[in-house]
């Protein structure tokens, strides 16, 4: 029963670590249809423009490693509604 919940354990592990590791593939964007996008050759940049309020979101998918991290950043624009 032990090994059993080990072993559980362990897939359930490997199978999150594996999450955004497909590198033949550009992620998908996060927060539905990008206003802009921009791919360059290891990191791909979706634009939101007006996302929340008076601010832009930009999110920044990066390989590192063998995976693609995120990053996102909250930018102000004073032509938003």
């Amino acid at each position: 029963m032990r090994s059993l919940i080990f072993i559980s354990i362990f897939f359930l592990f490997l199978s999150c670590e594996k999450e955004n590791c497909d590198l033949k593939n550009y992620p998908v964007p996060p927060f539905g249809h990008p206003d802009d996008t921009v791919y360059y050759d290891n990191s791909v940049r979706y634009l939101y423009t007006c996302y929340s309020g008076n601010f832009n979101r930009a999110v920044t998918f990066e390989i590192i490693g063998v995976c693609w991290e995120m990053y996102s950043s909250d930018e102000y624009n004073m032509n938003c509604n």
